[in-house]
């Protein structure tokens, strides 16, 4: 029988680089063999380069199945190599490719054994987890313990979170959910008994894609193994990986060296979920004979905005110093914009983005930006009165929250005791009840024949605690008439059971707030519910969908909004204790990512922005204070923005 050889891919049509790059893109693509370090600054073009460093390598004659790209979702692998497949006019089936998780999938199926796993393991989701956890708690008899337990989603979270920084559980714990410290010994046994349900079911969580596959790394047969097949690595968004992922790399890395890294660490704003700014500030330590290059042309924005950029960013300390420097030319000066407070901050934004939208800036064009989702709430209502269409990105509108509804659910059946969904729902927040038992207690609730305290009686032991609660709350709301005091007297009950189930329970803590102080307009529950009803109405989508076109406004956070852009941005609430943010202001390393997040926001435009503060704050202790503006804006040299007061006009 004949032979026939497949030899290694060799692009036969040759790329010009020097007419597609800038001289400091041509650079990196031509000259970053060995460990790389790219720091590539807001609009700079970083996908451009790794896309086309993949191309010289290819063209080099580097073979694509010794090749690694590591992104940070498949979207971004899949539109690369269809990019360069594209500049190649040639299949790179063969490359390495994907994120950090599918990389993980792939060498696990291969080397899992040794960890007790067969090939054939399953991957289970995060609400299989979740459940996985449940059968946790009940094998370890936790149902029957007298306080309220911590949910399986956020325990999950918990754990994941340790695995990604590489902690230890009670070190996760108290750095990240110190309300929760007295659950820990408890805690570390149920992530044990889950850690053995898992190797004896044959799973694996998103998590251990990961740690298994460094577990597997750290025998030294299987790493050379590795290292030596992949010869280049390129990893994009450097500076979001967390200890685990740098931990791996090193790994990978440590036959050849040749890993190139892209990220800027001006944008390193994840720290919540265990990216370390200090894998791309510590690069040149950890890889030895590090060349380290500089992407600062930003083809993105206007000048006024870069040098209020550059400006903000030069008070970190910690940071590898670069100067954008815009293709564009001209552009407007950002505008400082004083309010009265934040109902006239709402009402200006409506105003102007009515008015943008007229001079020709279609609404998709438009974005609004806050550090804290409670910051918009007062927005949302005004949009709505205003009929502009609107999305929050990446998550669901104010009133649609979880921790929202929870307590409208109170409110609701005061109302109308006939309410089935907010009866059950409100009743399932205590202690012992799920939702089968919230199915029997309104049934004998609907029959209108029983007390509470009769309902009480018939509960068996472990259920019977948690509705003593439910009633006792219900029956002192029945004697309050205003909502701000009856949403009061929920927090008082609601704060632990958030704290308990959610791993951002302070932030939604905040929204609660935030809607008990917009409460006070209203003399009666009955008006409140009314009026914030007819916002269900609002037509419109909740989820921002990446493939849309739609003219549609986008509200964001600005950790949601990292890598978009668009014409014209309001960065709202920039407020002393609210941006920065008050915990981070008793830690240099936390104050520092404060001031990366206002760099992102800023850097998400690429002509108008306009930065707004309240004169006047609505506390949930203090009621209205005067408010100064952010630590932030005092930093900023007055020549570098044009200041606005926003006044009623009452001619009119």
């Amino acid at each position: 029988m004949k032979s026939y050889k497949l030899n290694p891919y060799k692009a036969s049509t040759l790329i010009d680089y020097q007419e597609k790059l800038n001289p400091d893109q041509l650079k990196v693509v031509k000259e970053a063999d060995g460990p790389a370090l790219v720091l590539a600054g807001a609009g700079s073009g970083k996908t451009r380069v790794l896309i086309y460093r993949l191309a010289w390598l290819l063209e080099k004659g580097i073979p694509a199945n010794n090749i690694l790209l590591v992104t940070f979702t498949n979207r971004a692998a899949n539109e690369m190599i269809h990019r360069a497949e594209t500049l190649l006019k040639s299949s790179l089936s063969h490359l390495w490719s994907g994120t950090f998780h599918h990389i993980g999938n792939i060498i696990l199926r291969k080397e899992a054994q040794v960890l007790g796993y067969s090939a054939n393991f399953t991957i289970i989701d995060k609400e299989d987890a979740k459940d996985l956890l449940e059968d946790c708690f009940e094998d370890l008899n936790l149902y029957k313990r007298e306080k309220m337990f911590p949910k399986k989603g956020l325990i999950y979270n918990i754990y994941s979170l340790a695995e990604s920084s590489c902690k230890k559980i009670p070190e996760t714990i108290q750095s990240f959910y110190p309300h929760i410290e007295e659950y820990i010994p408890v805690i570390e046994k149920i992530t044990r008994l889950y850690n053995k349900k898992k190797l004896h079911s044959n799973v694996m969580d998103f998590s251990d894609l990961l740690s298994n596959w460094l577990k597997v790394m750290n025998i030294d047969e299987i790493s050379r193994k590795y290292s030596q097949i992949l010869n280049y690595i390129l990893v994009d968004e450097y500076q979001d990986t967390n200890k685990l992922q740098f931990e791996i790399l090193k790994k990978l890395s440590s036959c050849h060296n040749n890993i190139l890294v892209v990220g800027d660490d001006a944008q390193s704003i994840y720290s919540f979920r265990a990216a370390d700014i200090n894998n791309i500030l510590d690069f040149p330590k950890t890889f030895p004979g590090t060349r380290i290059f500089k992407l600062q042309t930003n083809y993105r924005s206007q000048k006024p905005i870069l040098d209020m950029a550059n400006e903000i960013i030069q008070h970190n300390l910690n940071q590898f110093p670069k100067q954008l420097q815009p293709m564009k030319t001209g552009g407007n000066t950002p505008c400082i914009a004083e309010t009265r407070d934040v109902y006239q901050q709402a009402q200006f934004i409506g105003q102007r983005i009515m008015e943008l939208s007229q001079e020709g800036i279609p609404l998709n064009e438009i974005a609004v930006l806050f550090r804290s989702r409670f910051q918009a709430l007062e927005l949302e209502m005004e949009l709505i009165k205003r009929n502009i269409p609107y999305l929050i990105r990446g998550g669901l509108r104010f009133f649609e929250q979880a921790h929202i509804k929870d307590v409208f659910s109170y409110l609701k059946i005061l109302i109308n005791p006939k309410d089935e969904l907010s009866f059950k729902r409100a009743v399932c927040l205590h202690k012992g009840i799920g939702r089968s038992y919230s199915y029997k207690i309104w049934e004998k609730f609907d029959a209108g024949k029983n007390t509470f305290t009769e309902i009480e009686k018939t509960l068996p032991q472990r259920q019977r605690e948690g509705f003593r609660n439910f009633s006792n709350l219900f029956l002192a709301l029945k004697k309050i008439a205003s909502p701000e005091n009856a949403l009061k007297e929920i927090l008082k009950n609601y704060t632990d059971y958030c704290h308990l189930s959610f791993d951002n329970a302070d932030e939604r803590i905040l929204d609660l707030e935030e809607l008990t102080k917009m409460s006070s307009q209203y003399s009666s529950i009955r008006s409140f519910l009314l009026d914030l009803g007819s916002f269900e109405d609002f037509k419109g989508e909740t989820r921002l969908k990446s493939d849309t076109n739609e003219d549609i406004l986008v509200l964001s956070t600005i950790h949601q909004a990292k890598g978009l852009e668009w014409e014209a941005v309001f960065l709202i609430g920039l407020s002393e204790y609210d941006f920065p943010h008050p915990k981070s202001l008793g830690s240099q390393a936390a104050l520092e990512e404060e001031r990366r997040l206002f760099y992102v926001a800023v850097t998400r435009t690429k002509s108008i922005l306009y930065i707004i503060y309240p004169q006047i704050k609505y506390t949930f202790k203090n009621g209205a204070i005067l408010s100064q503006p952010s630590m932030f804006l005092h930093e900023l040299s007055q020549d570098s923005y044009e200041e606005l007061k926003v006044e009623q006009n009452f001619n009119l």
